[in-house]
């Protein structure tokens, strides 16, 4: 167990070394351009140096201050969270849930939901050759015999069915039944 636990700590580490470099890194850009702004903005030339040092003098008065660090903080937070995003797409899925009375007992809570990234498709109901045959593949033979009884004496005399049927009395020991089928088999056109 704990070697199935260390790769995934260590994927939660470098995660969260990630996440530590980024929010440094735009602290040390913010101190940097702040900084650069204004220990240099004397240095320019013109309009553009007075109208940078008039912005620096109102950014740096008490309210608009904190006002101003806020709104760059917001922009900061909007901006990476559209970059994220766009990056690894939308987070809305599609949950799927398993409920009614037909719910088996025993069956744990990670097997009653399920979540799509895509829509799934329509569910569709099985026809009942569909579901015997399905029975028939795991095994479930006696599930297998209910869904032939329920199907209609048309249905029941399709060369399909009649396959089901005799493969179905071979599995269950049925040799009478198995050579009846046979015979029907080999009466159809």
């Amino acid at each position: 167990m704990r070697a199935r636990l260390l790769p995934e700590m260590m994927r939660l580490q470098d995660e969260r070394m990630k996440q530590v470099a980024i929010g440094v890194s735009i602290l040390v850009v913010l101190t940097v351009v702040v900084t650069g702004l204004l220990m240099g903005w004397r240095l320019l030339p013109g309009l553009l140096g007075e109208w940078v040092g008039t912005m620096i003098g109102i950014l740096t008065t008490p309210f608009f201050m904190e006002a101003s660090f806020a709104i760059l903080g917001l922009v900061t937070v909007i901006s990476l969270n559209h970059w994220h995003q766009r990056k690894d797409g939308d987070d809305f899925v599609y949950l799927e849930q398993v409920t009614g009375p037909e719910l088996p007992k025993g069956l744990p809570e990670q097997a009653k939901w399920a979540v799509y990234r895509e829509k799934p498709l329509a569910g569709e109901d099985p026809s009942l050759l569909a579901q015997a045959e399905g029975a028939f593949a795991i095994g479930d033979y006696p599930a297998a015999g209910e869904w032939i009884g329920a199907m209609s004496h048309h249905e029941l005399k399709q060369p399909t069915t009649l396959r089901l049927r005799l493969d179905l009395a071979k599995a269950t020991g049925r040799d009478d039944l198995a050579r009846q089928l046979e015979n029907e088999l080999r009466q159809l056109p």
